[in-house]
Parts: structure tokens; C-alpha cells; sequence
């Protein structure tokens, strides 16, 4: 851990005025809910679970008001996580079974978290969204941005020939994109 994040995760504690032991057991607490009715392949027990953890996460992200500072969101981030990322590896473990529903869950669940993130790396998005980053790598980044958006598209449609013309398309777009954003 860089001296940054060991200060931060020490704020992180005192802010929550909990020992070491109690956080980890939390954190551990938050993990296990959703997994283990995900290992069971119990949907009913899954989605109980992992409404006793949401109902957890949300008592730290509504105790610690991520969008009052930095400190706070930084805790609320923490917490909120943990549960998302035991929400991630319960949908990991059901993958090869039926995960729609339990992603279904997971994804409802997990909007804490992002907001969490979101008010922790507000700073951070401000400088993102700038119109000199479509110019970074010669046009490159708008290329490759356009291309994602519309493979995150394509995965949801089925017709290969719907495919075809979608994927053509979004590279066509993102060739005149690149060319248009070149120096």
C-alpha cells in the first residue's frame, strides 16, 4: 500500500469508529452473504442474503453521506464495494448455471457503490470529460471509444445480420471519428 492509502484507510476507520477486527469482520460478513447462497445455487437464499447486505450497505452509505466530503465518500465507497464485490463474485459463481437473475440482483444492489464512486472520484471525472481527450493518440482514443460503445450494444442483439450492420456501422463511424480528431 502507497503512505497515501494506508492514511486514507486509516481516516476510513476513525471516520467509522471501528477497530481493525470489527471492519474486517464486516467487510468479511458482506463478502459471504451473497456468495454463499450462490455457491448453494439457491436463488431465494441469494436474493434474502443479499438483501440483509444491501440493507448493511446502505446503513454505511446513508450514516456516511458520500456526497457531504471526500473522507465520507471515501468510507461509503469502501463498504459499498465489499458488497458489490461479493454481488460480483456470487454472478461469477452462478455463471455457467442461469446468472440473468442473480445479475439482475446484482446490478440493482450495486447502485450504492455507484454513486460511492462517484461522488469519491468527482474530481477525477471533471478533468475527464474535456474535449482534448477525443484528440488523445491522434484520434485514436475516439476510434477505440466508439468501437466499445458499439460492441456493448451488439452484445445485446442476437441476429447476426443486425450484427453486421451494426458493427459496421459504429467502425465506419469511428474510422471517420479517428480521421476527424487527427492533428
Amino acid at each position: 500500500m502507497l503512505p497515501l492509502d494506508i492514511f486514507i484507510f486509516t481516516n476510513t476507520c476513525m471516520l467509522v469508529q471501528m477497530k481493525d477486527w470489527q471492519v474486517a469482520g464486516v467487510s468479511l460478513l458482506l463478502i459471504l452473504l451473497p456468495v454463499l447462497p450462490a455457491l448453494a445455487d439457491n436463488f431465494p437464499a441469494f436474493l434474502g442474503a443479499s438483501i440483509v447486505g444491501f440493507g448493511i450497505a446502505v446503513y454505511f452509505f446513508w450514516t456516511y453521506k458520500p456526497w457531504a466530503n471526500k473522507d465520507n465518500a471515501v468510507v461509503s465507497l469502501y463498504f459499498t464495494g465489499i458488497f458489490s464485490f461479493g454481488l460480483a463474485l456470487a454472478v461469477f459463481l452462478v455463471l455457467p448455471l442461469h446468472p440473468r437473475p442473480y445479475g439482475i440482483v446484482s446490478i440493482v444492489e450495486s447502485v450504492p457503490f455507484f454513486i460511492s464512486f462517484y461522488f469519491a472520484t468527482k474530481t477525477i471525472w471533471r478533468g475527464l470529460f474535456k474535449r482534448d481527450i477525443l484528440y488523445l493518440a491522434d484520434g485514436y482514443f475516439a476510434f477505440v471509444l466508439t468501437i466499445l460503445i458499439g460492441a456493448i450494444i451488439g452484445r445485446f442483439l442476437h441476429n447476426f445480420y443486425e450484427l453486421i450492420v451494426l458493427y459496421t456501422g459504429f467502425l465506419t463511424m469511428g474510422f471517420i471519428l479517428m480521421f476527424y480528431f487527427r492533428k
